[in-house]
């Protein structure tokens, strides 16, 4: 039985990084499970989509932003969403250190509602040319208190798709009926998921870090 988001309103997605870091192929990737190489827009792109998993329906927009830099833009993008993926590619430094910038100015603008974000790693494909390292990024996701994955959105359909379910399981919970909700947290609460992940991606840590790896958001590198 499928349950109908019905009286709740569309979830806006929007996804925001440094040029060529692969914003758009993302998106595409998740919509279409088809690759497209990056390309450079001056316009913003909105992608509407209902999807329907755990048996609940759920309309989402989701804004792929284009390669502006002004500030007014920014704002405009972080007031519209109800939820934010933030992608820099593991092969440039400085759109990691862009991500960052994108972390604090979206903590700065909603101080007083936490936003679901998920910080995406993008281009792992290219790992003989890497300049962020994996610890990297879950050491920033950890300070930001945000999901964090890695993936190839040239190579691989999966680690995007579960990146983009976690995020909107996490968004859209704040827009169900507790009743319905409940039974689903306790599937898919961030301890299972992160035992879960551990298990299938060896990402257990040592001994002298468990007690820092225990408060770290789910994560995957796939």
């Amino acid at each position: 039985m499928t349950i109908n988001s019905g009286q709740n309103r569309t979830l806006r997605v929007v996804i925001l990084g440094a040029p060529r870091s692969g914003k758009s192929a993302v998106i595409v990737r998740y919509l279409t499970k088809r690759y497209i190489g990056e390309y450079s827009s001056s316009k913003d792109f909105l992608y509407q989509h209902s999807i329907d998993f755990d048996d609940i329906k759920t309309d989402i927009e989701i804004m792929d932003t284009s390669n502006r830099n002004d500030t007014e833009s920014l704002y405009e993008h972080i007031t519209w969403a109800d939820a934010f993926v933030i992608v820099y590619s593991i092969c440039e430094k400085q759109s990691f250190l862009q991500a960052r910038y994108l972390l604090e100015t979206i903590a700065m603008l909603r101080a007083q509602k936490r936003s679901p974000i998920i910080l995406l790693g993008n281009k792992r494909d290219l790992e003989h040319i890497r300049e962020v390292a994996v610890d990297d990024g879950q050491e920033m996701s950890l300070l930001w208190q945000c999901q964090f994955y890695e993936v190839s959105a040239a190579e691989s359909y999966i680690g995007v798709s579960l990146a983009f379910q976690s995020l909107i399981r996490e968004a859209r919970s704040a827009q169900l009926p507790s009743k319905i909700l409940a039974p689903m947290r306790r599937k898919t609460s961030p301890a299972v998921i992160g035992k879960m992940f551990g298990m299938v991606f060896g990402k257990n840590g040592s001994k002298s870090n468990s007690n820092r790896a225990n408060k770290k958001r789910p994560s995957l590198s796939i």
